[in-house]
């Protein structure tokens, strides 16, 4: 509720001729491939084997090794785990707060995934989605790796006789929903239970929450906030800085991925 009242308070200053920036704070240096804050402000970040764990202020905590895995994918949204997938082997690590393994790794195609394609963590249950690009379904598997979840049809759900969309590129449960980001469309809103109920159209780059809020990173370097009741238009929008490749935003932070490491700071009133 305070984050939601702090961007209320800010935002609505577009409308008036003021100028929102991004401004800032703090810069963890670096070329890194993946990156991910947890909701005590943790932050990971990964460059090909090596995962290095921060703290909300900034100092070195933890670094692993990865000698199995090489992540294409990671989120550390829980506090006490952190996801690891590697597309190319089709195979989740599970990691501590510490960054030690939790468990061996889970091979999807052992399970019966056929062509993993996306994962993401789930808060009801404790258990993970995965999104099956070869049997074209959203599968949700519990802590004992079995499915409580199917719906098919998801890989093309936007399909149409004159245009076929690619696959989805990202995955994020939030507040009891699933959204799904599929390039050249939009983000489709699901519940708990992978039934279909509305989606924004958009040209999506990654996607967060926070709140009752989804935030939508365009490919035009736009940050869209858009009520989770309606998703029909965005409440506001900010312009990014430029060469920004992802984003989490949490705890009243912003962090950017960007060439030169992981920016954070906030969107900022300028009159």
């Amino acid at each position: 509720m305070r984050l939601l009242l702090l961007i209320l308070l800010i935002l609505p200053a577009l409308s008036k001729g003021a100028e929102i920036k991004f401004v800032q704070s703090h810069l963890i240096k670096g070329q890194f491939d993946n990156f991910s804050v947890d909701n005590l402000g943790r932050i990971y970040v990964n460059k090909e084997d090596v995962l290095i764990q921060f703290s909300s202020k900034f100092d070195t905590l933890f670094t692993a090794s990865l000698k199995s895995i090489r992540p294409s994918f990671m989120q550390s949204s829980k506090s006490f785990r952190t996801l690891l997938f590697d597309y190319d082997r089709s195979v989740i690590k599970f990691l501590d707060n510490t960054l030690t393994d939790i468990d061996e790794d889970v091979d999807l195609v052992n399970i019966d995934i056929q062509q993993p394609h996306l994962v993401c963590e789930s808060f009801v249950g404790n258990g993970f989605w995965v999104l099956d690009a070869g049997s074209n379904r959203l599968v949700k598997l519990n802590e004992k790796l079995e499915v409580s979840v199917t719906a098919e049809n998801i890989a093309n759900l936007f399909d149409s006789k004159t245009q076929k969309y690619d696959l989805p590129s990202q995955m994020l449960e939030t507040n009891e929903y699933l959204f799904i980001s599929y390039p050249g469309y939009g983000v489709a809103l699901f519940d708990v239970f992978g039934t279909y109920i509305n989606s924004y159209p958009c040209n999506p780059k990654n996607i967060g929450s926070f709140g009752n809020h989804l935030i939508v990173q365009t490919e035009e370097a736009k940050m869209h906030i858009v009520q989770l009741n309606e998703l029909l238009e965005a409440d506001y929008i900010y312009q990014l800085p430029s060469g920004v490749s992802d984003f989490y935003y949490t705890r009243e932070r912003l962090y950017l991925l960007t060439n030169e490491g992981i920016s954070i700071g906030q969107f900022k009133k300028f009159e």
